[in-house]
């Protein structure tokens, strides 16, 4: 799922050259990333469930419940990702309906995956 445009004027992002792991399966998670550019992988139990490109996003649950990251993520190649607090999440569902329903989408999506997988 894509949230187009909505953060591509953004400055405030984080760099992650290719190979590197952004957050690991079973780490705290304060924050979820929208790609600005480049790919990432997630995986779950070292097996790929989805790559997520530019206007996708990941790591939604820790925003949303808190708790550790259900996934890991390892940038594909360099890679620059819009960090989005808990905050600012909240701030985006009030004020721009279809943000919260993108996210709601592609959490569902991403679900199925993964249980399609298992």
């Amino acid at each position: 799922m894509k949230i187009p445009n909505i953060f591509e004027k953004d400055t405030e992002t984080e760099t992650f050259a290719a190979g590197t792991t952004i957050f690991e399966e079973g780490q705290e998670g304060v924050v979820m990333y929208v790609v600005k550019s480049g790919e990432v992988e997630l995986k779950v139990n070292g097996k790929c469930v989805e790559t997520v490109g530019p206007e996708g996003f990941f790591g939604e649950m820790a925003v949303i419940e808190g708790g550790t990251r259900s996934a890991s993520a390892i940038a594909l190649e360099d890679t620059v990702l819009v960090p989005i607090t808990t905050r600012r999440f909240q701030f985006m569902v009030q004020e721009v309906p279809f943000f919260g329903l993108a996210v709601m989408k592609g959490l569902s999506r991403r679900l199925r995956n993964v249980d399609m997988n298992y």
